[in-house]
């Protein structure tokens, strides 16, 4: 796997933590650009303004675009997208349909709970000459990039008990089943990019060993939302990613101080953080 294929290359553009001395704006939120051939495919878009700015801080373009890709219908995930598609030209976004629904959170410092879905409806980014493919299945979106759909969750509840939806016109726990990820076969082999991974890390995973039949995977790259989850479950993918040979774990966004201090003592030179402004080449 990934012989043929040409230099891949990774930017993060949005992430709470930036890179110094490049005039980047942080934000909690993420978003990454893959860039090979001529395929260059947006994954995420974080909240907005800090996408816009540290992509030209950065010397990039957002056009052409062949794709935008949404891992999941929170807001810091997707609120750049008006911008991205209102840039000009046509935009083609793939998503799960569950990224279109409403989410909520609820924190203890709040009196209710709050909206924290995509920010801007439907209609809106399709004015401006946008189309969804909105689809659960696991699918090729552009040679050798791989979207997970709908991940099983058959290993672990990854449940963040403050994130909820609407069922039948009440607010319930919300799984997230609309959270996907990509995999990206590359020269050095395949690589995974997350956005929050509220699949849970050992579930999408084994979604992709099923699908791909792998055996390894060479880099794991994005939020992984072990920040929000018990220390158990922090030993538990470090337990998953070496059972996965991973040689490259840059961790991102929601995974957190505490979760990011264990990954870097256990992995050493393996690990690093994929700040706004870091570049992976495969």
């Amino acid at each position: 796997m990934g012989s043929s294929y040409p230099l891949t290359r990774i930017t993060i553009l949005v992430d709470n933590d930036v890179k110094d001395g490049l005039g980047l704006a942080p934000e909690h939120g993420f978003s990454a650009l893959i860039e090979r051939g001529p395929d260059r495919i947006l994954f995420d878009t974080g909240q907005g303004p800090a996408l816009i700015h540290n992509a030209r801080a950065l010397g990039i373009s957002l056009r052409p675009l062949n794709l935008v890709v949404l891992s999941h219908g929170h807001y810091d995930h997707t609120g750049g997208l008006y911008e991205v598609a209102f840039l000009g030209g046509p935009l083609r976004v793939v998503a799960h349909p569950g990224a279109l629904r409403q989410h909520f959170g609820q924190h203890d410092d709040e009196a209710g709970p709050r909206s924290i879905g995509i920010p801007f409806r439907r209609e809106t980014i399709e004015e401006v000459g946008t189309t969804f493919h909105l689809t659960t299945e696991f699918e090729e979106i552009a040679s050798g990039i791989w979207f997970s759909g709908q991940v099983p969750r058959l290993y672990e509840n990854s449940r963040d008990g403050r994130l909820l939806t609407l069922k039948d016109e009440r607010l319930v726990p919300d799984s997230i089943e609309d959270d996907g990820s990509l995999v990206i076969e590359t020269k050095a082999g395949p690589v995974l990019l997350l956005g929050c991974a509220h699949a849970g890390l050992q579930n999408i995973l084994e979604h992709f060993r099923d699908k791909l039949a792998l055996q390894s995977i060479h880099a794991i790259i994005g939020g992984t939302h072990l920040g929000m989850l018990h220390p158990s479950r922090t030993d538990a993918a470090i337990e998953t990613f070496e059972r996965y040979r991973v040689q490259c774990i840059a961790t991102a966004h929601c995974t957190g101080s505490r979760a990011n201090a264990a990954l870097r003592a256990h992995f050493g030179r393996r690990f690093t953080k994929a700040y706004a402004g870091a570049v992976f080449e495969f």
